[in-house]
């Protein structure tokens, strides 16, 4: 829960608004955080004006921004280093993701 409050909180204090449903998945060395709704008046409007490539370049401009934001909150949340950030939006229905993997405890061995 502490990784969810954390991404939607940096979402609204960037962007202005955060998405109204998050939830986070962590698996092993995987993190998933999943954002559901949050579209602003003007991706929005755009959305319905068929501008739906826009939107999604927008998000992944901002979701670019934020990355390291990002990334610097789950390593101090998980005390875990993040190795990789990945970030993607899907318009109908309005979700976004971002993965993060972690660097395998030592025990754990390579990546498979």
């Amino acid at each position: 829960m502490e990784i969810s409050n954390t991404v939607v909180h940096l979402m609204k204090e960037h962007t202005g608004k955060g998405p109204p449903k998050c939830r986070t998945y962590v698996q092993d060395e995987l993190v998933t955080v999943l954002m559901r709704g949050g579209f602003s008046q003007v991706e929005q409007t755009l959305f319905e004006a068929g501008k739906w490539i826009d939107v999604r370049s927008g998000r992944q401009d901002v979701q670019d921004t934020l990355a390291a934001r990002f990334i610097e909150a789950i390593e101090k949340i998980l005390v875990r280093k993040v190795i990789a950030f990945m970030s993607a939006s899907h318009q109908d229905p309005d979700l976004q993701v971002e993965l993060f993997l972690l660097e395998p405890h030592p025990e754990d061995g390579l990546l498979a």
